[in-house]
């Protein structure tokens, strides 16, 4: 029997690893299975090893989750600092004030889906929730984007070029329109149905801490 088996024999019944003992004796992994993967002993080993590495895994796994959990809540304790200063800064402003309206009553305000959004008929309330976005989100501001929600009757580019227009967004931000069934129930929709959309957690946490305030600020109002 070869001298290295031998060794590798004893280091394999001590539990170690085929990744240990091949840094040990530099014998290849693939010498290893063949020299031992019928053997019981050494199956019953294999289990064991594999048990303890997912044991490990797991752990680390939990470590890493805890740790980005704390990140994730000093991330967003700072936006939340930041936010409340600028409240104070802006809600004096019309525009901010009226943005935050828009979204109070038209906007998606499930947090964690991490997208700013606002859906209407009228182009007058788009454009001036775009002015919002163009004006206190800068930095997100290149990405957002916009689509039509449009009856089988309505012709996608016509609707696209009004929508363009009135808003303020070139047509190359608008993403393919959706198309629905039939006609309005109760009034003609010329133009469709528009929608402003960002993907942005961080600031839609923002606005939500915004709207929070703004909602104290209206319970402390005195007639």
């Amino acid at each position: 029997m070869r001298l290295d088996k031998n060794k590798a024999i004893k280091l394999r019944r001590l539990g170690k690893s085929y990744g240990e003992i091949e840094k040990l004796l530099g014998i290849p992994k693939s010498t290893l299975t063949s020299w031992f993967r019928k053997e019981n002993w050494s199956k019953s080993i294999k289990k064991r090893l594999s048990f303890i590495a997912r044991k490990n895994a797991s752990k680390r796994m939990k470590i890493m989750s805890q740790k980005k959990k704390r990140e994730r809540k000093k991330f967003y304790q700072s936006i939340k600092q930041v936010a409340q200063k600028q409240f104070k800064k802006f809600s004096q402003e019309k525009l901010f004030l009226g943005g935050l309206l828009i979204y109070w009553g038209e906007g998606d305000n499930k947090l964690k889906n991490g997208i700013i959004r606002v859906t209407n008929t009228d182009p007058i309330m788009l454009k001036l929730f775009y002015f919002f976005l163009k004006k206190y989100f800068p930095e997100i501001f290149p990405k957002i984007k916009a689509y039509l929600i449009l009856y089988s009757d309505l012709v996608e580019q016509k609707c696209v070029k009004f929508w363009s227009k009135k808003i303020g967004l070139k047509q190359i931000y608008f993403t393919r329109s959706q198309y629905i069934q039939g006609h309005h129930p109760t009034k003609r929709l010329n133009y469709g149905i528009c929608t402003l959309v960002i993907t942005n957690r961080a600031y839609k946490e923002k606005i939500i801490i915004w709207l929070e305030l703004l909602r104290k600020k209206i319970l402390k109002m005195r007639v």
